[in-house]
């Protein structure tokens, strides 16, 4: 696959739809996260294609895993099409005025010994595995109508090589937020980004200074009302 991969279509910029001025409290807090994912996601997929082979760029490469353009640049588009589908999915919620709930707490499902598993679909020989693993648009779109929307968000920060200690700390406190509050899980975040970080040697990392993460991106909070 080309490392010049082709991401998806920018977000407007235009204020999201709402019913008046009484865009749902807890859903337009959310919404306006899902936008800073995506400004996020985009100005990263820029970054990594400017320092791709400079000194420094394993230290932005190793939150994927990997220093593998192409697969970067693959993770990244995975999870602005995440993105994308989960903000066209709360802007119809806010165009019929209704709010989020908070999610009750979900206690971890218990694994029957012995249940059997579903096979493992074949990947083409020819592709590289890390890419074939990546879910499809069709599979993506079916899991952001299903999942909650916190798992969502989990697989976006997943799919953008999000470390807490790698962002500011208000923006990583907003994602934990919604994580928490709306059915999504943390474990599974992190047992995933200390696969990866352990992907990465010592020896892969550059004895060069570190050359910066990006910063949050700014969006106007979305008008809301009522409690939090």
């Amino acid at each position: 696959m080309s490392a010049a991969l082709q991401l998806p279509t920018p977000t407007p910029e235009a204020d999201p739809p709402r019913a008046g001025a009484d865009m749902p409290s807890r859903l337009g807090r959310v919404l306006n996260l899902v936008r800073k994912l995506i400004d996020y996601g985009k100005q990263l997929a820029v970054t990594v294609q400017q320092r791709a082979g400079t000194p420094g760029f394993a230290f932005l490469a190793r939150p994927f895993g990997t220093a593998d353009l192409a697969v970067i640049l693959a993770r990244i588009t995975c999870g602005l099409r995440r993105a994308a589908m989960l903000e066209a999915k709360l802007c119809k919620r806010a165009e019929r005025g209704r709010d989020l709930t908070v999610a009750p707490i979900r206690l971890p499902a218990i694994r029957v010994p012995g249940a059997a598993r579903p096979e493992p679909q074949r990947a083409d020989p020819t592709e590289d595995p890390r890419l074939a693993r990546l879910p499809t648009e069709e599979e993506i779109a079916e899991a952001v109508r299903r999942r909650p929307i916190g798992a969502v968000i989990v697989d976006i920060c997943c799919d953008l090589g999000i470390a807490p200690g790698d962002i500011d700390r208000p923006f990583w406190d907003e994602i934990n937020h919604a994580v928490i509050m709306y059915g999504g899980n943390l474990v599974p975040f992190f047992n995933d980004l200390s696969e990866r970080l352990w992907a990465f040697g010592p020896g892969d990392l550059s004895d060069e200074a570190y050359p910066g993460w990006l910063e949050p991106p700014q969006r106007s909070p979305v008008p809301a009302t009522g409690p939090p």
